[in-house]
């Protein structure tokens, strides 16, 4: 017997209807998931500022992806990491963006709530998600030495977004 017919005896009810669920939505054309894998920071961007995600579509793939535990899970770490990067005062030769420590340490109870909230089990939006994704990788953002704005301001309103 499969191992995915003896497992199924051991879920809920509420994990069986949620499988269930999943198994009946149709799967989003390949060229689709290939466009949302391809073009991630440009989706980011666009669910960032709340547009629309028709059925199918790649920004629809994409956003799905992003409410996605795995992806919820990846992001608090890279928020607790940037935080312990900042508290670290050795000073290492890399070739990643330097952090704009002043600006983490001050907001790092703002980033305590978010990566919180991440972790629940509660649902979360794409857009939150994509705000949280467009900060982090905006190299001249507020997160970074030489970037410019306001991170207290943009962590607030991607955790209000989320």
């Amino acid at each position: 017997m499969s191992e995915s017919r003896l497992s199924m005896g051991f879920l809920t009810s509420a994990q069986f209807q949620d499988a269930s669920r999943r198994n009946a939505m149709p799967r989003a054309p390949l060229s689709a998931r290939v466009r949302a894998k391809l073009f991630a920071n440009k989706l980011d961007r666009l669910l960032a500022v709340g547009a629309p995600a028709p059925d199918g579509s790649a920004l629809a793939v994409h956003a799905a992806r992003l409410t996605a535990v795995a992806e919820r899970e990846a992001l608090a770490r890279s928020l607790r990491r940037s935080v312990e990067n900042a508290h670290n005062r050795n000073v290492r030769l890399s070739s990643a963006v330097p952090l704009n420590v002043p600006n983490i340490i001050a907001a790092e109870d703002r980033i305590d709530e978010i990566t919180l909230r991440l972790h629940s089990p509660r649902p979360v939006t794409p857009r939150g998600v994509a705000r949280l994704r467009v900060l982090l990788s905006d190299g001249v953002g507020p997160m970074y030495r030489y970037g410019h704005g306001d991170l207290e301001g943009r962590l607030g309103a991607a955790l209000a977004a989320l």
